[in-house]
């Protein structure tokens, strides 16, 4: 039974098992972009230690932005929605589909700046914020010409892991916290203790994600090793497990959620085996975001 501070901020205690789940993908894109680039004496050690730091600072920050802007700008006179705010979990995505070559640190206040404007927009209109976010800091980082996922040690390989087994495990290049496809299961079975978490939306959305795979793998004339390389090589789980399912831009009722996470699915399949275009699955959940209140209209026909 809960007691003491938890009874009292049951909605806090679910934020943390949220925060919880990304521990194992924060970790591991420690090891693969801060402690193995080290190793290879690409990265002096203190300076591998951002990728460990900067993702609890983010969290920190967003924490004291919110206790800014509910007690200070809404005036609030309790600290309810600060501890029952989903934010910082959200920033700490946002930092996990970072490049780990890619101005690190400069990518700290566009997440600040993306904060601020969900916080302008104040549930006016349903967007996912990690999706968002991806969308422009690769407009940026298209612009100024600089967009490669490889960590330095990566970069200086002159063969790519082609092995699926050791790309599910996150050895292949990409994001910060994106390419283990094996932590990000771990961080789902965390979140399946979470009563707030829309678990369905995960495997519905990889549902339709199969199917389109394995159409294409009958008629499009791709390989099952195919699938997996693309799959795995392009963050589909973390976005799956982690982005799709973000409740703060996500259908709220049962037949909303059930066409929401499989036409996002199928289309991130396409996204990635046809097209090649990884980003666009981010493109996919950011549009689909928009679209909630449509969504949501399907109550009655499915619900």
């Amino acid at each position: 039974m809960e007691k003491g501070f938890f009874k009292k901020n049951r909605v806090f205690r679910i934020n943390l098992i949220y925060i919880l789940s990304l521990i194992p993908v924060i970790v591991f894109g420690f090891y693969k972009n801060g402690i193995v680039v080290s190793k290879n004496g690409f990265m002096p050690i203190f300076l591998a230690t951002q990728y460990i730091v900067i993702p609890f600072i983010i969290i920190l920050l967003s924490y004291v932005f919110e206790t800014y802007y509910y007690l200070g700008i809404k005036k609030e006179n309790n600290t309810n929605n600060v501890v029952n705010s989903i934010a910082p979990y959200a920033n700490a995505l946002c930092y996990l589909v970072c490049g780990p070559t890619n101005f690190l640190w400069l990518t700290v206040p566009l997440i600040v700046i993306i904060d601020i404007v969900i916080k302008f927009l104040d549930n006016k209109v349903s967007i996912n914020q990690v999706a968002l976010f991806k969308c422009l800091l690769v407009g940026i980082l298209t612009i100024i010409g600089t967009t490669s996922s490889a960590n330095l040690y990566e970069a200086s390989l002159n063969n790519t892991i082609t092995d699926a087994s050791l790309l599910f495990l996150g050895n292949g290049i990409g994001d910060i916290g994106t390419t283990s496809t094996l932590c990000a299961l771990i961080g789902y079975i965390i979140l399946l203790f979470n009563s707030y978490y829309k678990k369905d939306i995960p495997l519905i959305c990889f549902i339709g994600y199969g199917l389109v795979s394995a159409i294409m793998y009958f008629v499009g004339g791709i390989t099952f090793n195919d699938i997996l390389i693309n799959t795995f090589t392009s963050g589909f789980m973390f976005l799956c497990i982690f982005v799709v399912s973000l409740s703060a831009a996500t259908p709220v009722v049962r037949g909303g959620k059930i066409v929401y996470s499989l036409l996002v699915g199928m289309a991130c399949a396409v996204m990635v085996h046809a097209l090649h275009f990884n980003i666009g699955m981010y493109i996919v959940v950011l549009i689909a975001s928009l679209l909630v209140p449509i969504f949501n209209k399907f109550k009655l026909s499915l619900d």
